[in-house]
């Protein structure tokens, strides 16, 4: 076995079953400490603020246009764990005036080391073809699959740092965005804001003739966009609260990690849209078409980073929607009304444990004429 072929057997044979038993405690670990682990991240950025509020006062830094939190592969090496956080203007990394932070991201990482250490024990099976830094390379080529969790809690801590008063302080460009990714490498946006193109008629023409995710990742809170023709967009991650999307076409839309809190999608047609981590939290989806919606649980993704927070329907008016085949049976209905939506007769069972009895009474239990048909 030569040296290639013995990478490939101890990647798949020995790395990837271990790698995937980390992920999978770090995904239920991430699940029961939700909150603490997103307070901890917006403390860190609360601090990158402070100081790049000072950078403004004193050195005269440049309005921030991108806040970046930044995996180090270094720090994974030493073990201390630590993400860079960088407040930059838009001169990217020429900005002249450097403002730097460091975030604690032990909690996602530290299975890395035992995993280098598992590698340095295993590679002595290949009769010496394999030395301690092909470990270490492989072990840093898996670190991008851990730093997705930070990605995802910092996607969850979003609207938290938004609220924060040491950001409203912040001299922000038009152009504003909170990325994660690597060390002046790749990297991809929590949160984008574009204050260039606010204007209506540009955003309804982009919505409409989107293609890729040139429309994700924006934020369209408090915009007048009824009866929008935006079906299939790809609107992953966006922020929609308090807009009004009342009969939007959305059918096949990609709504992934969307929020729309307050907002009014009353008689829109959503039928087919992808809606996993989607909170439509107080949402009017009053007479809205939701049918054969689906929450992605059937579907694969990128490490199973996604579904941690799950659907949220909860204060949302539902009352006349049509749920027929929607795939919602793990969604947040606390609160919501149901009043005469339509629901598969079929499906009635599969909602009993999110619904409460009044909510399940209110309903409109549908009979499916295929269903009929096999009884």
């Amino acid at each position: 076995m030569n040296k290639a072929e013995a990478i490939v057997h101890l990647q798949q044979e020995i790395l990837e079953p271990v790698l995937q038993d980390h992920l999978s405690s770090l995904r239920v670990y991430i699940m029961e400490h939700q909150n603490s682990l997103i307070q901890s991240f917006v403390e860190s950025m609360r601090q990158l603020c402070l100081k790049a509020e000072l950078a403004q006062q004193e050195l005269g830094k440049e309005p921030i246009s991108i806040l970046h939190c930044s995996m180090l592969r270094t720090s994974i090496l030493d073990g201390s764990y630590t993400c860079l956080l960088e407040a930059y203007s838009d001169q990217w990394y020429w900005d002249e005036v450097e403002c730097l932070h460091t975030y604690d991201a032990t909690w996602a990482f530290q299975s890395l080391t035992p995993l280098k250490e598992l590698l340095h024990i295993e590679m002595r099976r290949y009769g010496g073809v394999l030395n301690a830094s092909d470990a270490e390379r492989m072990m840093l080529q898996s670190a991008g699959r851990f730093n997705a969790y930070v990605t995802a809690i910092a996607r969850l801590a979003v609207p938290h740092m938004l609220n924060l008063k040491e950001m409203e302080r912040l001299h922000r460009g038009d152009q504003f965005q909170i990325r994660v990714g690597e060390y002046k490498d790749w990297s991809e946006p929590v949160y984008v804001r574009d204050y260039r193109y606010r204007d209506i008629q540009n955003i309804r023409k982009k919505l409409t003739l989107a293609e890729g995710l040139e429309c994700a990742y924006a934020d369209y809170t408090s915009l007048s966009l009824t009866e929008g023709l935006f079906d299939h967009v790809d609107i992953r991650y966006s922020d929609f609260s308090l807009a009004d999307l009342s009969k939007s076409d959305l059918r096949g839309a990609v709504l992934i990690g969307t929020r729309w809190e307050q907002s009014d999608l009353s008689g829109a047609d959503l039928r087919g849209a992808l809606l996993m981590d989607t909170v439509f939290r107080e949402c009017s989806l009053l007479g809205a078409n939701l049918c054969d919606v689906s929450d992605g649980a059937s579907m694969e993704f990128h490490e199973g980073v996604l579904g941690l927070q799950g659907i949220c329907f909860a204060g949302a008016n539902l009352e006349g929607a049509n749920l027929k085949g929607a795939q919602l049976f793990h969604a947040d209905f606390q609160g919501a009304r149901l009043s005469q939506a339509q629901i598969w007769l079929h499906d009635r069972e599969q909602y009993r444990h999110v619904l409460s009895e009044e909510q399940i009474e209110s309903i409109r239990w549908v009979v499916s004429h295929e269903k009929e048909e096999e009884l």
